[in-house]
This record gives structure tokens, sequence and C-alpha cells, in this order.
């Protein structure tokens, strides 16, 4: 009840739902109406089944939005701060697949046999009661729990069973266990990677054999098949349980062994199967964005209030350039005596800094950091850059005739809670960076100064001026 969700597609809704059209043009994209759905979450808290949220009642709540300083809703800020949050757990996910090894999804051939096989691999029919050892969960309370980081498993059908954090220590069950619900949502099962308290609508599974995660998710399958014929009215108890059977791979003379070593080789190509799927996602998710960013200047809009206008139910919208967008330029774009200065087969970096604390903590720890991620002013289409970019030219921003040369060394991506440690300026730093290790350079600018190199850039594009980092390649 209460649950709240963006739909970027056709749909048809049950009598007991609710459908917003907000007014005006604001749920332009699917960023937004991301955001905004959000941003009613907490509509769940408010209603229940007894309780329903009606429309009289929904239409009065209020939900909080980013607004501009001009009191306009800030759609750029929240366009940008969805992408950053998105490209937050890409980059997460991608860290978790190189710590798993699933950098590379290429199936082994016995992975590839497997798949092939598994019509046709032969089955043995075996109880819970001989795979496992099952104990039913305790019951706790609401109003016992205590705060923590212990999970807490109760019955339901998402998020792997957790519906709560506990500090309750007293009846504790341990990893490498398998859950499964025989009250609420009866029959889902799921694996258990870290110690938990299981509610006393579930019952724990102890392995009598070699358990891993890959033989506990082949498990999961057929328990959760054979948990379908129960139900709220007929529960799942312990002793049913124990009593009902599973088919799963066997080997041997007289396959009467069970096949562990197929469970896991398996359920290993299932997992790279789905990875490989979701890299590809991200890639065309991270392709698209591209595209948006290239286009930036001709396609961003923002949406401004506008208590005058007629149309689009009281707001208009005009195209305007987001701030900071991203400078690309080669270098036949410039005078020949600034190409022959730098040597116009190198390929270099313009950036600016605000200010003294600033200019400080680049010379302190020889750094020099550009946007990168989802967000406003993101370097994310000039990754290929990067590695052939040699030299930064700095600038002050609002003083062109005060530069200052670097050797680039080297570079990485930071997150902004290394920068925070390194005592960055901007106390709200981004989630992402490229960083560049710099070697000062003792380099007479005169030349550059004199012959307008940062006024030159700026009357390239006029957005220039607000800092924007500029390179310029062969």
């Amino acid at each position: 009840m209460g649950n709240a969700y963006y739909r970027p597609f056709e749909y048809k809704m049950a009598t007991h739902n609710h459908v917003f059209s907000l007014n005006g043009d604001v749920l332009k994209n699917e960023l937004v109406g991301l955001y905004i759905s959000v941003q009613m979450s907490y509509l769940r808290k408010l209603y229940s089944f007894n309780n329903m949220g009606t429309w009289p009642r929904i239409k009065e709540q209020e939900i909080y939005l980013p607004v501009t300083k001009e009191g306009d809703i800030d759609l750029i800020y929240i366009e940008e701060r969805v992408r950053e949050l998105e490209d937050e757990r890409v980059r997460e996910l991608e860290a978790y697949l190189h710590e798993a090894g699933f950098e590379d999804c290429t199936l082994s051939k016995e992975e590839e046999d497997a798949l092939s096989n598994i019509g046709s691999t032969p089955m043995i029919e075996v109880t819970l009661g001989e795979l496992f050892d099952i104990c039913k969960g305790r019951r706790l309370t609401k109003a016992n729990m205590i705060s923590g980081n212990i999970n807490f498993i109760g019955a339901t059908a998402e998020n792997n069973g957790l519906t709560n954090k506990i500090g309750n220590d007293s009846h504790l069950h341990p990893s490498n266990t398998i859950t499964v619900t025989y009250n609420g949502s009866v029959g889902e099962a799921f694996y258990q990677f870290e110690r938990f308290w299981a509610s006393d609508d579930v019952n724990v599974l102890y392995p009598k054999y070699a358990l891993n995660e890959n033989i506990a998710l082949y498990y999961l399958a057929p328990i959760r098949k054979k948990g379908k014929k129960y139900a709220y009215s007929f529960k799942w108890t312990k002793e049913k349980m124990e009593k009902d059977s599973i088919w799963i791979p066997c080997k041997g003379k007289e396959g009467k062994d069970v096949d562990f070593t197929f469970m896991q080789t398996y359920i290993n190509a299932i997992k790279k199967q789905c990875i490989a799927a979701l890299k590809r996602e991200i890639e065309r998710e991270r392709s698209a964005y591209g595209e948006v960013i290239a286009n930036q200047k001709e396609s961003a809009n923002t949406y401004i209030i506008d208590e005058n206008a007629n149309n689009h139910g009281g707001i208009s919208y005009e195209p305007q350039i987001a701030a900071e967008p991203f400078g690309r330029y080669k270098w036949e774009g410039f005078d020949q005596s600034i190409c022959d200065f730098f040597g116009n087969g190198q390929t270099i970096l313009v950036g600016c800094y605000k200010g003294k604390p600033y200019r400080d903590w680049i010379d302190a720890h020889h750094l020099y950091n550009i946007r990168m991620g989802k967000v406003k002013g993101s370097m994310e289409v000039n990754r290929e850059l990067f590695g052939s970019t040699s030299l930064l030219v700095l600038y002050e921003i609002g003083k062109p005739d005060k530069l200052s040369a670097y050797k680039i060394v080297d570079h990485r991506e930071m997150g902004k809670e290394e920068l925070i440690g390194l005592g960055y300026p901007n106390k709200r730093p981004r989630k992402s960076y490229m960083s560049f290790s710099l070697e000062p350079l003792d380099m007479d600018l005169t030349f550059l100064i004199e012959h307008h190199l940062i006024e030159r850039i700026i009357e390239l594009d006029a957005d220039h001026a607000k800092g924007t980092p500029i390179f310029i390649e062969p």
C-alpha cells in the first residue's frame, strides 16, 4: 500500500491503484520520474490495508523537490543526481565483478557442456531431510528488537528474505545456510551469506554435505518449485519439509551419488551468462549517456515555472545549455604560432582552479581532478584521451594571464571519500573524478599569455569561462 513507481510504458491498472499525472511537463524523462517516485516512497508508511490511501487523502500529501535560486524546480539537478547514483551503482558492480573474478565471462568447455546437457543429465530424487538438518526460526517481536547490523530474515519474497537489521544476538544462525519461509510468502528460499536471526515464520536448512554459494543457488530452484503446492492456509511445516523431495543431478554407476561438481559448473555458467548480459546493458547505457553529453549543447533542456504560461499546465520550457559542457578541440582551430609552441602532435589539457585553496591543494598533492560519471560537466566521454594527454596548462578562473604548466605522468579514478581524506577544498565533492598525477614544469608561458590562449578558448564557447576543462588533440 502506498508504493509509487515510474512507468516508461503504457499499462493497465487494477481498481485499487491510483495513477498520478503531474500537471505540466515535469515528467519529461525517466530520470525525473525515478526521482519523484522515490520522494513519494514515504506513502508506504502512511497507509495500510485497513487505512487505504484514497485519492482525497493522497492528493493532500506533499513531497520535497530541489529548486533553483529563482525558486523553480531544479530539473537539471534531479537528472544529474539520478545519473550520479546510477553511475555509483555501476562502479560498485564493476568492483564486485572484478573481486569475484567475473571480468572475463567466457564460458569454459565444462560450462558449455553443462548448459547443453542440463536436459539429459541423470537426476536423483532426494528428500530435503536427507540433504539438510532443518530447524525452525525463533519469534522476535518488533517491541523486543534492538538496533544493530545483524540480518533479520522474515516471511518475505524480497531482498533475500531480509526484513530488518537488529542487534539481538542470542539465537543466531551461521552463514552458508538456506532459509525457507513456511508462512507468509510460503516457499521462498534464499542462500544466506552472513549470520542472521530467522523469524518463527522461517525454517533454516543446515547442510549435511559440502555447501557453497553455487551449490546452494542450484538447490533454491527445486526447493521453490516444491514450495508452490503450499500456501498461507496450507503451511510448509518443518515436518512436511523434511519429507518432501527434490530432483538434483547424480553420477556414479548406480546414479546414487549427488553430482555436486555439475551443480557448481552449471550455476557458474548461468552467472557468466547473466553478467555478460548485464555488461552489455551497462555499455549500452554508457554509450547512450556519451551521446547525450556529446550533444549536450544542442539538446539539454531546463524547465522553468511560469505562472503566466498558457501551455503545458502552467509550465513552459526552453532549451538552455547546462553549465560546464565538456570541451574537446583540434589544434587546427588555433593560431599556428600556438600550435608550434606546444607541438601540435600531442594532446594537452587546459584546466582551471577556483582560488588559492584549490591551487595550494594541487601543488601539495600534485593532482588535478576532472569530473567523471553521469553528472553535469563530466569528462566521461573523453576517457579515451586520458592516456595520451601529456601536458596540463592551468589557469585561475577569471585570470587568463595567470598560467602554469605541468607534465602529466599518470591518471586514475578517485572517489569523494579519498579526496576528502586528502583535504580537498570542496567539502562536498562529486562521487567520482579522474585524477591526473603531475610534475611541475619550469616553462616560460609569456608567449601564451601574449597570444591570449585562454581568451581564445573562451571565444570558442562563452561557457568555457565557467571553468570547463578543455582537451586539445591532434
